[in-house]
C-alpha cells in the first residue's frame, strides 16, 4: 500500500528502505559521476576509432564476466538474509562452497577461452588495427579469473548486511581508481593493452578488499577456527536449492548484461569502432541516471527476500510502490531534459559525438518507462521467481538481436537505439505485469501516476518551449532547468506526504542524530 500520511510513524518498513538508500544514493551516485568522469577521460583521451575498441573489447569481458560468474551475487543475495531469517545460518558456510567452486572453474575455463578466442574477436572489433585488439583482449584473459571471482566475493558483503562496504568497494572504489589509472595510462601514451590494464586493476584491488571483509565476517559469525558447524541440510541439498535459483537467474544476467553491450558490439562489427565509440557514449550516459533505482535496489534487495520469506507481501508492496515514487520524482527530470537537449549534452564528449543525439533522445523515452517500472526485478528475484526474468530476458534478448540486424545497417546508431528502446519497454511491461498480477505485490499507482504527471508537466512542457525560443545549448539548458526546478520543487514539496517523502525525511533526520 502505498504510504499516504504523515501520521505513518518513523519505524515503518520504509524508514530503514530510506537510511539504507540513503548511503546507497551516494555511493551510486558518486559511482554514476566517477563513471562519467572515466567517459570523459576516454573520449577526450583517446580517438573515435581506438575508443571504440576500448568500449568493444571490455564489453566482452563484461559479458563474459556476468554469464561465468552466472548469477552468484543475486544467488547469495537472495539467500544469505533468507536463511539467516529463517535460522538456517548454520548452513551459510556450505552455501559459499557450493556457490563460489563452480564460479572459480567456469573462470580458468573462460581465462583459457578468451585467450584462444582473442585473434577472431579482434578481427570484428578492430577492423584496420586488429593487433591493438588482440593485445587488449589477452590482457582482458590474462586477468579474467580474478574478475569472475570478484563479482560474487564483493556482492557477499551486501549479502551479509553490510551495504556500506558494498558500496565503498563496488560503486565508490573501484570507479574512483579507474578514471586516475585510465588517464595515467592515456597521459604516458600508454598502448591500448595498457589502457585496459588500468580499467582492470582496480577489480583486482577490489577482490583482495572484499576477501579480507568476508574471512572477517565468517569469523565473527563461527569463530577464528571457522568450525564447520552442523548443517540443517546435506551439501547435496543445499547446492540443489541455491542452484535451482541462480542458475536461471545467471542465465538472465547474460542475457541481461547482452541486452545492454550487444549494441555497442553489433555497432563495431557492422558499422566502425568510431560509430561504437559514439553510441557508447550516448548509451552508457543514460545509465548514469538510474543511480536513485540501483541504490534503492541495494537497499531493499535483503528486506524484500526476509519479508517475502514470512509471506508478509504487505510489506513488501508497501517499500516496492513507495520507492517507485521516488525514483519517478528524482530520476524522470533528468532523463526529460536529456532527451529535449542531447546534442548539448553530448557535446562534451567531444565535438564528433552529438551525432548521437537522436539515439539519445529515443534511450532516454525509454528510460521513463523502465523507471516507472521500478525494482520489479529485484522483487521477482528475491521471490524465487528466476524462471520468470529468464523467460523475460529471453523475450528482449530475441526482440533486440532481430531488430539489431534489421535497423543498424540501414540506421546505424540510431537504429540501435529504437532496438534496445523497445527491448526496455517489454523488458519492463513484462516484469511489471509478473510482480503486481502474478506475486500480487505493488499497492496503489496514485502515487506513482501524480509523481509522473509532476515531473512531465514541469521537465517536458518547459525545456521542449526554451528549446523551440533558444535552441539546444548549455545556456538554454540551464534555463531551462532553473525554470522547471522552479516549478516542480514547491508542488513536489506540498504533496510530500502522499508521495513518501515524509517518511524519507523522517528516516535520514533519524540517522543524522544518530550517526
Amino acid at each position: 500500500m502505498t504510504v499516504t500520511s504523515a501520521a505513518q510513524p518513523a519505524t515503518s518498513p520504509l524508514a530503514g528502505v530510506a537510511r539504507g538508500g540513503s548511503f546507497a544514493v551516494l555511493g551510486t551516485g558518486g559511482g554514476s559521476i566517477l563513471g562519467f568522469i572515466l567517459t570523459l577521460v576516454l573520449t577526450h583521451g583517446l580517438t573515435t576509432t581506438t575508443a571504440g575498441q576500448f568500449f568493444s573489447a571490455t564489453a566482452i569481458f563484461i559479458v563474459l564476466q556476468t554469464f561465468l560468474s552466472f548469477g552468484v551475487g543475486a544467488g547469495l543475495v537472495r539467500f544469505v538474509p533468507r536463511w539467516r531469517a529463517l535460522d538456517r545460518e548454520a548452513d551459510l558456510p556450505a552455501l559459499l562452497v557450493v556457490a563460489f567452486v563452480p564460479v572459480v572453474v567456469l573462470g580458468i575455463v573462460g581465462s583459457v577461452a578468451l585467450w584462444l578466442a582473442a585473434p577472431v574477436l579482434a578481427s570484428r572489433i578492430g577492423h584496420d588495427n586488429t593487433d591493438a585488439a588482440l593485445s587488449s583482449i589477452r590482457i582482458l584473459a590474462l586477468l579474467f579469473l580474478p574478475g569472475v571471482v570478484e563479482v560474487g566475493i564483493v556482492e557477499s558483503t551486501r549479502a551479509f548486511g553490510s551495504v556500506r562496504n558494498y558500496v565503498l568497494l563496488q560503486q565508490l572504489g573501484i570507479p574512483a581508481a579507474r578514471p586516475v589509472l585510465v588517464g595515467i595510462a592515456i597521459a604516458t601514451d600508454a598502448p591500448l593493452w595498457g589502457v585496459v590494464l588500468a580499467w582492470l586493476i582496480p577489480l583486482v584491488l577490489a577482490l583482495l578488499l572484499a576477501l579480507v571483509l568476508l574471512a572477517r565476517r565468517m569469523r565473527e559469525l563461527f569463530g577464528r577456527a571457522l568450525a564447520w558447524p552442523a548443517r540443517t541440510a546435506s551439501v547435496r541439498e543445499i547446492a540443489a536449492e541455491y542452484w535451482s535459483f541462480t542458475g536461471a537467474r545467471g542465465l538472465a544476467g547474460v542475457m541481461e548484461i547482452l541486452l545492454t553491450w550487444l549494441d555497442v558490439l553489433l555497432v563495431a562489427a557492422l558499422a566502425s569502432p568510431a560509430e561504437a565509440a559514439i553510441y557508447a557514449a550516448a548509451s552508457r550516459f543514460i545509465l548514469s541516471g538510474t543511480l536513485v533505482l540501483q541504490a534503492l535496489r541495494v537497499a531493499i534487495a535483503g528486506d524484500v527476500s526476509a519479508a517475502l520469506a514470512r509471506q508478509d507481501t504487505a510489506r513488501v508492496s508497501q517499500m516496492y510502490s513507495t520507492a517507485s515514487q521516488w525514483v519517478v520524482l528524482s530520476s524522470w527530470p533528468l532523463y526529460l531534459v536529456m532527451a529535449v537537449f542531447a546534442p548539448t549534452v553530448l557535446r562534451i564528449f567531444g565535438e564528433s559525438y552529438p551525432a548521437g543525439a537522436h539515439a539519445l533522445t529515443v534511450l532516454c523515452m525509454a528510460m521513463l518507462v523502465n523507471l516507472a517500472a521500478g525494482n520489479v526485478g529485484t522483487v521477482l528475484l528475491m521471490g524465487g521467481r528466476s524462471t520468470w526474468v529468464l523467460m523475460d530476458k529471453a523475450a528482449a534478448l530475441t526482440v533486440n538481436v532481430a531488430a539489431n540486424l534489421v535497423l543498424v545497417p540501414r540506421f546505424g546508431i540510431t537504429g540501435a537505439a529504437v532496438a534496445w528502446a523497445v527491448t526496455i519497454v517489454l523488458d519492463s511491461v513484462l516484469a511489471f505485469g509478473q510482480v503486481r498480477w502474478g506475486m500480487r505485490i505493488g499497492g496503489n499507482l496514485r502515487g506513482l501516476a501524480v509523481a509522473g504527471v509532476l515531473a512531465l508537466g514541469c521537465f517536458a512542457v518547459i525545456p521542449v518551449a526554451v528549446r523551440m525560443i533558444a535552441g539546444s545549448s548549455l545556456p538554454a539548458m540551464s534555463i531551462a532547468i532553473v525554470l522547471s526546478s522552479a516549478l516542480y520543487l514547491p508542488m513536489v514539496w506540498a504533496r510530500r506526504n502522499s508521495l513518501g517523502i515524509s517518511i524519507l525525511i523522517q528516516a535520514l533526520s533519524r540517522r543524522g542524530r544518530h550517526s
